[in-house]
């Protein structure tokens, strides 16, 4: 009986503990909230402050993308360091992340995002697995990094979910736009995107592969850009150097068809055999290009290297195919 009694008293004591934790919780909300009413944000303040960080120098604009390869395409969007910007410009408001569960193979964490002006809130969940290939769970320290890496992306998503993109998207612009630094740099630029991979063990020819270019110097400012946001993309835990620059699978008989055309372009032929069905599937931006350039104008073979840029994964190398081809057009 006495213990009994002791355990109730134990248990009242922890409820009178919550439910204080509580009211002081809720007092210092509504207290911020009014507070936040009392100085509303000024959004052409929010604007020229943001802009202000996200292009203060290249390489925090840099910071501000991550790219991620998926199906054959590049997804770029803001990172972890963009919405953070985003967060302290946009002003009153509560932020914040934490782990709310960890399973056997998944670690799920929670971001949270309240606008005490508006009293909008924005919770975003994020899972990442916490076992290797073969099956085997992470070792604490690793975990440890995976769950911080997920609470930066729930964050990130957060905070990018409650303040509406179009208080923000022309600043994600200006600073793929300042990211790439000074143009007449960009052999300079070149060279140091090459030597950042290096301490992941990612080689020149992988990034090109990646990238679909044949020399260092075709470059461009858009690919400079990409890979600005691979980079981010690893150290904020959203991908690995391993799984963005994975080897394309083997394109078997398809790309020895592709070279039989080449070579028939090489040799001057008007005429070429028709491609096969799945030649268009699987064609890089190097490719497209050598046919382009080593076809006749208005060849059965020029037509035929127009129609596989189609097959060109990356619609902003379509574009620039597309240009490539009219200008060689134009020259004939």
């Amino acid at each position: 009986m006495v213990k009994a009694a002791a355990l109730d008293v134990d248990r009242e004591v922890m409820t009178v503990e919550s439910g204080t934790v509580a009211l002081l919780n809720k007092s210092e909300i509504d207290q911020q909230i009014a507070t936040a009413h009392r100085y509303p944000r000024s959004l052409a303040h929010f604007r020229n402050e943001m802009l202000q960080m996200v292009t203060l120098t290249d390489k925090i604009a840099g910071e501000c993308i991550y790219a991620l390869p998926r199906d054959g395409k590049v997804i770029e969007g803001p990172s972890a360091r963009f919405a953070e910007v985003a967060a302290s410009a946009w002003g009153n408001a509560r932020a914040g992340a934490r782990v709310i569960n960890e399973g056997d193979q998944f670690i799920t964490a929670q971001g949270v995002f309240h606008d005490l002006e508006r009293n909008v809130a924005i919770t975003y969940e994020v899972q990442r697995r916490i076992t290797d290939k073969n099956g085997r769970k992470y070792k604490p320290d690793m975990i440890g990094v995976t769950a911080n890496a997920a609470c930066s992306i729930a964050l990130r998503n957060a905070i990018l979910k409650g303040i509406p993109k179009a208080f923000w998207a022309e600043m994600y612009e200006a600073a793929r736009r300042a990211s790439i630094g000074d143009v007449k740099s960009i052999a300079n630029k070149r060279a140091d995107a090459i030597k950042a991979f290096k301490i992941y063990n990612i080689s020149e020819a992988q990034i090109l592969a990646r990238i679909g270019r044949a020399g260092v110097q075709d470059i461009t400012i858009d690919d400079l850009i990409t890979l600005a946001g691979f980079l981010t993309a690893i150290k904020e835990g959203d991908s690995t150097a391993e799984s963005i620059f994975a080897d394309e699978p083997p394109a078997g008989a398809t790309n020895q068809a592709l070279d039989d055309l080449n070579a028939q372009i090489i040799k001057g032929s008007d005429k070429v055999i028709e491609a096969e069905p799945d030649l268009r599937s699987i064609v890089t931006y190097a490719q497209v290009r050598e046919a382009l350039q080593n076809s006749k104008a208005g060849s059965d073979a020029r037509l035929l290297a127009r129609d596989m840029i189609r097959g060109v994964a990356d619609p902003k190398q379509r574009v620039e195919l597309e240009a490539f081809a009219n200008e060689l057009d134009e020259q004939r």
